[in-house]
């Protein structure tokens, strides 16, 4: 099952998966998103306190994510998926980095509101799961893991041509009361060990207000989606990385 063994600049072993005969299967390969969000948590002044906070990370697959979380203090971290084979991966990087005592896999489906959790976390993160449909079905199980006074930082490429799918995401976001969501774009890449990357953040307060009033908010978020600036805007669209920050006010619920 086991294929590659790779060390993160973090210095996290991940073992990705060999290539798949049967089906694709995208989440058992490391992909640029995960690698920069792991590298904004660790090296960015942006980036929250994980220490001793419980976090979940959707659509996991390799894990690098939760176990960068894991490895850094974080407990516990549950890193999920829905494909059998890949919680078997994850469990595989979680004893090769020694981190069983922190980080558990868990079976989640997001189309399946029985398996989602019961506990809800104090962080929630993903990366590189939106490539394709709308972002509504991943965007209805992060609002349902996303309690009051907690908050999430999802990670994606850009490419303003096909961006379909961070738009819906990014508006999904406002029609569940996910609020204050603030977006942040790095263009370094994410695998050169750069930990002065030029991360920028553009703030975005969202208000429950008449549909005319939401309308405006969802046009400019899929403008400013689509428009991103990156410092270094040669590289390609998979190393162009965005991370939305989104959080849950105490007036809320969900």
């Amino acid at each position: 099952m086991a294929g590659t063994e790779i060390r993160t600049d973090e210095g996290v072993v991940i073992f990705e998966g060999s290539p798949h005969k049967a089906k694709v299967l995208y989440g058992n390969l490391l992909w640029t998103g995960a690698l920069a969000l792991s590298k904004f948590f660790a090296t960015s002044s942006a980036a929250p306190p994980v220490k001793g906070r419980s976090c979940l990370e959707l659509g996991a697959g390799t894990g690098v994510v939760g176990l960068t979380l894991g490895s850094m203090g974080a407990e516990p971290v549950f890193i999920t998926d829905n494909e059998p084979e890949l919680l078997l991966l994850m469990k595989k990087n979680i004893e090769a980095n020694n981190l069983s005592d922190r980080v558990q896999t868990f079976c989640l489906d997001w189309a399946d509101g029985k398996s989602f959790m019961q506990q809800l976390p104090d962080l929630v993160v993903a990366a590189d799961v939106l490539y394709e449909g709308d972002g509504s079905m991943f965007c209805h199980a992060l609002a349902k893991h996303l309690r009051i006074g907690a908050e999430a930082y999802v990670a994606n490429h850009h490419n303003p041509d096909k961006c379909e799918d961070s738009k819906g995401f990014a508006i999904g976001s406002l029609r569940t009361n996910t609020r204050r969501s603030a977006f942040q774009e790095e263009a370094f890449h994410p695998l050169n060990g750069n930990a002065d990357a030029p991360w920028t953040q553009t703030a975005v307060s969202a208000s429950v207000e008449p549909p005319p009033i939401r309308k405006l908010y969802w046009q400019a978020i899929c403008t400013m989606v689509r428009g991103a600036k990156f410092h270094q805007p040669d590289l390609s669209p998979m190393e162009h990385i965005q991370i939305f920050r989104l959080s849950r006010p105490i007036s809320h619920n969900l």
